[in-house]
């Protein structure tokens, strides 16, 4: 007698594993559990949304290979993936969403950061606040290593109350290792304020845990709409402020990055009461930045004429916009 499919939800984790690891074939699998190949599809798929399997593709794609070596030899970047966009996806407006970047940008970084952990043994890794990072947090499995993650760039807000982009609070309960937030704000009232606090010795020690991280992933903002800096301005004023935010976009920056601003030539700025990532970090270590979409391809340009990267992950869209502006 066949069992239903509310019988079987016990099994789903063993049924993904024989299929995605054992690579048992949908057949074998029904004829063990007795029941017929619909319902192992659909324990299956139930499987992937429920977050239990995460599948990751190696290697490159046709059109996407050939943007990755256009992009790897014009800016000098050492790490350099570029992933299809998602054409054939409903895209999800940008208007009250935290989490414009397209999926795959997210999977992307995730498997990214995963070969890092396993193949080249890296433990210590520098953190940025985001929607992209946060996303990129959620997707990963739990990471059975003693991995660090150290955020430096301080909470995207003038207070210090909950702080839904903050990936940290998902990557705390997925490594053996520990997580570093700065737990400071934005933006300070004044620089005096902001030096007191730099001189406190708690801080000091996290940012010099910075100092040994072995790659740091960031993600990119856009001050152009569409994106979700700007939607955070928009509608979620309580992330970021919106005064501040029109003076710097005032100024000419069209991007940023870790509280590092940007204008269309690549030039840096940084801000005396804002919380930033020590740009001098920035450019010393390994940093990957990841971002996609056609609504960020300007601000992922004008970082990558800086010259401040080691790598980036982006999507077709972005990497055909960046490559024929």
């Amino acid at each position: 007698m066949n069992k239903s499919d509310k019988n079987l939800k016990q099994y789903t984790n063993r049924i993904a594993w024989m299929y995605w690891k054992q690579k048992i074939s949908q057949k074998e699998i029904a004829k063990k559990f007795n029941i017929n190949t619909v319902q192992v599809h659909r324990i299956l798929n139930d499987a992937e949304k429920r977050g239990s399997v995460k599948v990751f593709v190696e290697g490159s794609f046709d059109i996407c290979r050939q943007y990755e070596e256009s992009l790897q030899k014009k800016y000098n970047l050492k790490h350099i993936e570029v992933v299809p966009t998602e054409s054939t996806v409903k895209k999800e407006t940008t208007a009250d969403t935290l989490d414009p970047d397209p999926l795959s940008i997210a999977y992307a970084g995730a498997n990214t950061l995963l070969n890092k952990i396993n193949s080249e043994k890296c433990r210590n890794f520098g953190w940025s606040t985001g929607s992209t990072n946060a996303r990129i947090a959620h997707i990963l499995p739990e990471i059975r290593e003693t991995v660090s993650f150290v955020d430096t760039t301080g909470s995207l807000r003038s207070d210090l109350s909950f702080n839904p982009l903050l990936g940290l609070n998902t990557l705390s309960r997925k490594t053996k290792g520990k997580c570093y937030h700065l737990g400071a704000p934005y933006f300070f009232p004044s620089l005096k304020e902001k030096n007191k606090f730099f001189n406190l010795q708690f801080v000091k020690d996290i940012l010099k845990k910075e100092e040994e991280c072995d790659y740091i992933l960031l993600g990119i903002g856009s001050m152009k709409g569409g994106t979700s800096l700007y939607n955070r301005v928009k509608n979620h004023s309580y992330l970021v402020d919106k005064e501040i935010f029109n003076k710097i976009k005032k100024d000419g920056a069209i991007a940023e990055s870790s509280g590092n601003f940007f204008d269309i030539k690549g030039k840096h700025s940084v801000y005396d009461e804002i919380v930033s990532k020590d740009f001098k970090l920035i450019k010393k270590k390994k940093t990957i930045a990841i971002a996609g979409g056609i609504h960020k391809a300007s601000a992922i340009k004008a970082i990558l004429l800086n010259g401040c990267l080691y790598g980036l992950i982006t999507d077709e869209e972005a990497a055909k916009h960046i490559l024929n502006d």
